[in-house]
């Protein structure tokens, strides 16, 4: 118990260490990884001995350790090449700079990033905050030229993580040019390697050959864990981050269950589980985490999953979602494809005033709602009364989304929610 009163305090506390639990915490040992670890230790090797660099591809799901193994093979190879470089002349010495890039931040206007986003990124990640450029403004080519002559004022080997690079989608020309950025002349004075990080491994399939050959030098598949790995990836956090008597070992096997079932196998997942059920078990002045907190973390982290999905969709899809929103609230659901198209008009037109936006087709908006049934957001109900009475679709949220998640992901996106008039609609 806190020693002062406090609005804030709990009578119990569970979390001894809660940076154990966040995302961006790196264990001193990677568990049930020992072979990928393995060949992904072979690609820093030849940093560490003074070669150039090797390019590789790291894929498989979320939360199967592909970041966290980056971050400790990083952090172990800057340590080591410290205590190397005290033995050596100051000539010979090793110099290493780690670009660390999430492409997911580098967005355009229309939610997409691109090579020439994350182009910009690098530059300003190797500037001070007031010479920083801007997204907009510049030629690609100046963009990437510029990032090239940034690169190379550095000194050593240069390696670029590109985290979740699969969003970079079909814009490919930084995948083949920085690698080989060396061999091309762009830079003289620096050898630059490339980690590509993907949730995706069809994006690797779909790169064209010549990003293959440079990119793809070493490819590193990161499994699913299975339920006993993941109860052993949680324990060993749970010894660290909570007090002895706050968890027992069914809480361990519950939530890892849970995230096997549920997350295709997220120690990522098991993590949140584990925090989210001890943060309500303090709310609730229990002294130990039951199954009851540990089912209403599942339900908060499944809510959160679903916003956080529906943000990550792009503007026609998010106008759409928010269309249905208002017909499910006016009880105007489930609706046919024309009436969805009448709100999703009047959406587009609210949220784009100021530039005119036209909304598109029926047949346009048609081609993204059936993304959204595909992606598990709406359900088509289909209805075919025979030769006389016709056929024809209707569509409503499914069971996993409703309005106020629509609102949620809104405002995360710091979209204001617009209210629509929905008279006439249905005419």
């Amino acid at each position: 118990m806190d020693d002062v009163d406090s609005i804030f305090a709990d009578d119990v506390e569970l979390i001894k260490n809660a940076d154990v639990l966040e995302e961006d915490y790196t264990p001193e040992e990677i568990l049930c990884r020992d072979e990928a670890l393995k060949q992904y230790t072979g690609v820093f090797k030849p940093i560490y001995k003074g070669r150039p660099p090797q390019n590789a591809f790291l894929y498989g799901d979320t939360g199967v350790g592909k970041t966290a193994a980056t971050k400790y093979l990083r952090e172990n190879l800057e340590r080591d090449i410290e205590r190397k470089n005290e033995t050596l002349p100051e000539d010979e010495q090793i110099t290493l700079n780690v670009v660390w890039i999430n492409c997911e931040n580098f967005t355009t206007g229309d939610h997409k990033t691109s090579s020439y986003q994350v182009a910009v990124g690098i530059v300003n990640r190797l500037r001070d905050t007031g010479n920083r450029i801007t997204g907009t403004g510049y030629a690609p080519q100046d963009v990437y030229d510029i990032m090239y002559e940034e690169l190379d004022t550095l000194d050593g080997t240069v390696l670029v993580v590109l985290d979740e690079v699969d969003k970079i989608g079909n814009d490919d020309t930084l995948l083949y040019e920085l690698p080989r950025s060396r061999d091309i002349g762009y830079v003289e004075n620096v050898r630059v390697g490339v980690i590509g990080i993907s949730n995706d491994y069809t994006f690797r399939k779909n790169l064209s050959p010549k990003v293959k050959d440079s990119l793809c030098e070493t490819e590193i598949k990161f499994p699913a864990y299975n339920a006993e790995e993941l109860s052993e990836i949680l324990r060993a956090r749970a010894e660290l981050a909570l007090y002895d008597d706050a968890y027992t070992q069914e809480t361990i096997s519950l939530c890892s269950a849970l995230a096997y079932q549920e997350a295709s196998g997220s120690a990522r997942r098991a993590i949140r589980l584990l925090r989210r059920a001890a943060e309500i078990a303090e709310e609730h002045g229990s002294e130990q985490i039951d199954e009851g907190h540990i089912r209403q973390a599942d339900k908060d982290l499944e809510y959160g999953n679903i916003v956080e999905s529906i943000v990550d969709q792009d503007d026609e899809k998010l106008y759409i979602l928010k269309a249905l929103a208002h017909l499910d609230n006016a009880g105007l659901t489930p609706a046919r494809t024309r009436t969805i198209h009448a709100a999703y008009a009047r959406v587009v037109r609210a949220y784009n005033a100021a530039t005119g936006k036209d909304p598109l087709t029926q047949r346009g908006m048609f081609n993204h709602l059936s993304k959204l049934v595909m992606f598990g957001f709406v359900n088509t109900i289909d209805h075919n009364k025979g030769v006389g009475g016709g056929q024809w679709n209707e569509h409503e949220f499914s069971d996993d989304v409703d309005s106020q998640k629509v609102k949620d992901a809104f405002e995360d996106r710091n979209l204001e929610w617009i209210t629509i008039d929905l008279r006439g609609v249905e005419e």
